[in-house]
């Protein structure tokens, strides 16, 4: 699915008068658009995100209900690791500048930010099908949860590398 057509269907009408009458008011609606659009899909992947950190949950519900209190520690980092990375996903910086502003964000930095973000998505995949093999293991969760935070840890890393996106420096 892609968010920016969702948004740009929603800003038609009033938006159409202000570009025929308001000059540099098509740019900047066009990089608005993409700036919630981006917003829009970084939620959505926040949200995918949190559906691995509820099996992580669940793991650890199990664990105590079995008695395995030496596995906790792993799992409450790993809990902790996904938290981060959930909350850095969902209020990372979209290349916000408002109409007046003196600093801009072209189009094209912002449509590489939304390609970058995409491409989390497929990192997520990973992500989850890497908490669904701890989920599936039952006891023996160490092996799967050591792989779940390695891949977390990259994910960290994409993260870190979103900014140099934006600005679109290497």
């Amino acid at each position: 699915m892609d968010y920016r057509d969702e948004v740009a269907a929603k800003r038609r009408g009033m938006v159409e008068w202000m570009m025929k009458y308001v000059p540099g008011y098509r740019g900047y609606v066009e990089k608005e658009t993409r700036r919630e659009a981006d917003k829009l899909l970084r939620e959505h992947l926040a949200g995918r995100l949190r559906e691995g950190k509820k099996k992580i949950q669940r793991v650890r519900d199990k664990l105590v209900e079995e008695s395995k209190l030496d596995r906790l520690d792993d799992v409450d980092r790993v809990d902790l690791i996904f938290e981060n990375v959930v909350d850095r996903l969902g209020f990372a910086s979209y290349g916000y500048a408002g109409f007046f502003d003196a600093a801009r964000v072209d189009e094209e930095a912002l449509d590489r930010l939304y390609e970058y973000d995409e491409a989390l998505a497929k990192a997520i995949d990973g992500i989850l099908a890497k908490a669904e093999a701890v989920a599936a293991a039952g006891g023996d969760v160490k092996k799967p949860l050591a792989e779940l935070k390695a891949e977390l840890r990259a994910f960290e890393d994409k993260l870190d590398k979103r900014k140099e996106t934006i600005l679109g420096v290497s």
